[in-house]
């Protein structure tokens, strides 16, 4: 027989304050169960009784005395340094990415894997889970994978509907194959631009007050991100933030998702290779060629070379246009541009901006910061980190998607 409290279990009430504590943890870092009490409206007794558990289970620990007021020591806290680790898995077009993190977020190893272009999903599954074998066969205890795909993707079923240029993954289901594979860590899944979202969100537009951010993620794709008030808007299959798949020209070339003149087939980092490619050996003026790779194009670009600086800003002018439209239609206070093009820098930046203050009303574009992103390290990597602690720690879960949903019927 369960004692309820106020329409709760004592197990129930156990885990509310689990979670509560918890976040508080990941807002503030490293502070004392008084400051936890403090910013959590949780007595400090409370706090005590339910921090002696996580530091039992390792989830939590004690990280050195800290001086507070009037001479007295208090031990700090932080979610654990070692012992638990999260994996991340980025898939792009081109290549995969595999992190490994532990519970406090620090990022503990990093690689990125090319893919070849005629290798099939099935291979490449078997590329990615040789790696995810060795991280796991090293690491104490792995308690979740994140995984972050490219869109159109159905969160609520957890499927690739399309990738452009890469229409062998549109079929394979890759999230559940490696639930399947690993059937006792927990597999989570994302569309990439949502994740690093969740980065941007977490360390830019808290800091600047943000009330809502637009990030756009552009390289070997291009996808968004709207994030209101902390929250990722997913819309009702977890599609929402398609901005590659939107039209900048109704006449133009036919997008293989059905559109006509998708901002994608003008602007991504395989159709800027490409328009570059087949100039390079006409143009004069570049040190570019028809074999150079999208590292050439930035060196080249942040050189002022002629060909790469006229294609990097074709691009640019494209990428203002589809963030016009989403600044006309959403209102955001923020766009972050993030992923490969950040890359071209404030010169990228600034004719963005350019053409953006031409297309919209002045009173609107002086009320949007657009920046881009200010992180070295990969933000849709951290931001898969951030949504397995969330969904497993945090008490954060999404709609169950539908495919699991059917398994647990079965």
């Amino acid at each position: 027989m369960k004692i309820v409290q106020r329409g709760l279990s004592i197990e129930g009430v156990q885990n509310h304050n689990r979670r509560v504590i918890l976040a508080a943890l990941q807002d503030m870092g490293a502070c004392s169960r008084k400051e936890i009490s403090v910013a959590t409206g949780l007595d400090q007794a409370t706090v005590t009784r339910g921090i002696a558990p996580l530091i039992d289970d390792g989830i939590v620990e004690e990280v050195g005395l800290v001086r507070g007021g009037r001479g007295r020591r208090s031990i700090n806290l932080s979610f654990s340094g070692s012992g638990r680790y999260i994996l991340c898995l980025r898939l792009q077009r081109r290549s995969f990415s595999v992190a490994a993190f532990n519970l406090r977020g620090d990022l503990l190893d990093t690689t990125e894997f090319p893919i070849a272009r005629d290798s099939s999903a099935r291979r490449t599954f078997g590329e990615i889970s040789a790696i995810l074998d060795s991280h796991i066969a090293k690491l104490k205890q792995v308690d979740g994978i994140g995984v972050a795909v490219p869109g159109p993707f159905l969160e609520r079923d957890e499927r690739v509907i399309l990738m452009t240029e890469s229409p062998q993954w549109q079929g394979f289901d890759l999230v559940p194959e490696l639930r399947a594979r690993y059937p006792d860590v927990p597999v989570h899944s994302a569309h990439d631009a949502k994740a690093a979202a969740l980065t941007e969100w977490r360390h830019r537009a808290r800091v600047l007050g943000a009330k809502v951010m637009l990030y756009v993620s552009a390289g070997q794709g291009i996808g968004s991100a709207l994030v209101v008030d902390g929250h990722v808007h997913r819309g009702a299959q977890g599609l929402a933030g398609e901005l590659g798949h939107t039209s900048i020209s109704v006449d133009g070339d036919r997008c293989k998702c059905g559109n006509r003149g998708c901002l994608e087939l003008f602007t991504s980092r395989i159709s800027l290779l490409r328009a570059i490619r087949k100039r390079a050996s006409e143009a004069g003026g570049t040190q570019l060629r028809s074999d150079s790779d999208f590292v050439d194009v930035l060196k080249a670009y942040t050189e002022g070379d002629d060909l790469a600086s006229e294609e990097v800003h074709r691009v640019a002018r494209y990428l203002a246009q589809g963030i016009t439209n989403c600044i006309n239609f959403v209102n955001p206070d923020l766009v972050v541009i993030g992923d490969e093009y950040a890359g071209f820098g404030e010169r990228f930046l600034d004719e963005i901006k350019t053409h953006v203050k031409k297309a919209v009303l002045p009173s609107i574009f002086d009320a949007v910061n657009i920046e881009l992103s200010q992180h070295c390290e990969d933000t849709v990597l951290r931001g898969a980190y951030l949504d397995v602690l969330a969904q497993t720690y945090l008490g954060s879960p999404r709609v169950e998607p539908e495919s699991r949903v059917a398994e647990a019927a079965g």
